[in-house]
């Protein structure tokens, strides 16, 4: 993402103008401190006029990472509906006479 930015020489301030994003939020993204949500990885890479798979070509390991980090969202957010399903189903048989 950086190299894409500096090739474009767009500060980090300024790409995060552009996004809507924080100079910190931008810095933070750039050293895989944090992982950008999908929404924002389009729109950065629609600032920096690349496609969304561009943004980290240059290091494996934060596509490693953030594809890491959405499999675990995806199954942390299954576990969750499941749970609350489990919970909501579990209140209703309660409630049922006879149960």
């Amino acid at each position: 993402m950086k190299r894409c930015r500096d090739i474009l020489k767009l500060s980090q301030m300024a790409l995060g103008e552009r996004v809507g994003c924080s100079t910190t939020m931008i810095g933070n993204i750039e050293t895989l401190k944090r992982f950008p949500s999908p929404e924002n990885i389009n729109r950065i890479a629609a600032a920096l006029h690349v496609p969304p798979a561009e943004l980290f070509a240059d290091d494996s390991r934060a596509i490693t990472q953030i594809q890491t980090v959405y499999e675990v969202r995806e199954r942390l957010e299954a576990n969750i509906k499941k749970a609350i399903e489990e919970i909501l189903y579990d209140t209703e048989s309660e409630g049922r006479p006879g149960q």
